[in-house]
């Protein structure tokens, strides 16, 4: 009898060990869910679980902030586990798709459309500047006007004459320096016309003459509106580069992990192609 009682008890055990309903079953384990945040301390042990291994589990959690024990009993909760993972990781590939999808929008419209306009403003600045340039000289050239030349300047001029006696010696040079002085004429007709407009007089051939102080000061007044204008571009294009490098920064960072969730994924369906964990 001693004998049949201790076989009997050992198969109780046994049938304890693979009875779900037994606080002796041991298939189970305590994995860790995400829960919502500040909120993880106000889980409490459930009812019908062992409060030791609900406090072992607490004690082993890893993030005690952020993450709550849930108890897996056998192979079916397991199972219901391991959908509820590959349904979370459908949902995360399908929102890495949508952000790749708004990542390559975001390239094209950069490419086609913000490059072309930050382009179109260094132009502009570079023709503005220009002509900046030009107002300033021919102020200069009004206010000099009648003055003799400084020392540097005359050092200066004596170079400028040693150059086309040089340039002289050559035909090529020559062609071009004919080319160059045709535009010159043009700018000058072009001076012309900016002085009828302006309301300066000739004085007669090519040089500048100031009626009065009254137009030299309309003068001054349009080139400091030309000035803030050119200012004003300058700061606007140096934001727009600014914003610009740090949307690529921003892209190719987003590409890069994009690429990463992508490699990760294709590794996953790899390794379950080839039926083992990666």
């Amino acid at each position: 009898p001693s004998e049949a009682e201790e076989l009997s008890r050992q198969l109780l055990i046994i049938k304890e060990c693979w009875d779900p309903t037994s606080p002796h079953y041991q298939f189970r384990h305590y994995f860790y869910n995400v829960a919502e945040p500040g909120q993880a301390h106000l889980y409490q042990c459930p009812a019908g679980q062992d409060p030791t291994l609900w406090q072992q589990a607490q004690s082993d959690n890893p993030d005690p902030q952020t993450l709550v024990p849930v108890l897996a009993n056998g192979f079916d909760d397991l199972r219901k586990r391991v959908d509820s993972q590959s349904l979370q990781m459908q949902s995360y590939q399908a929102r890495t798709e949508e952000v790749s999808d708004k990542l390559c929008g975001i390239l094209q419209k950069h490419h086609s459309g913000t490059t072309v306009r930050l382009s179109e403003c260094r132009r502009r600045q570079a023709e503005l500047s220009q002509r900046l340039l030009e107002f300033m000289k021919q102020l200069q050239l009004l206010r000099l006007r009648g003055q003799l030349l400084h020392p540097e300047e005359e050092v200066f001029r004596v170079r400028v004459e040693h150059l086309e006696k040089e340039m002289s010696r050559s035909g090529a040079l020559k062609q071009r320096l004919a080319e160059l002085q045709d535009h010159t004429y043009r700018l000058q007709a072009n001076a012309r016309r900016r002085r009828e407009l302006l309301g300066l007089s000739s004085g007669g051939g090519d040089g500048y003459e100031v009626a009065d102080e009254v137009q030299l000061e309309t003068v001054m007044k349009m080139l400091n509106e030309k000035q803030r204008g050119l200012s004003h571009m300058t700061q606007v294009i140096s934001q727009d580069a600014q914003a610009l490098d740090a949307i690529e920064g921003a892209i190719e960072e987003q590409y890069i992990d994009v690429q990463k969730q992508r490699e990760i994924r294709e590794r996953a369906q790899a390794a379950k192609s080839l039926g083992r964990p990666w």
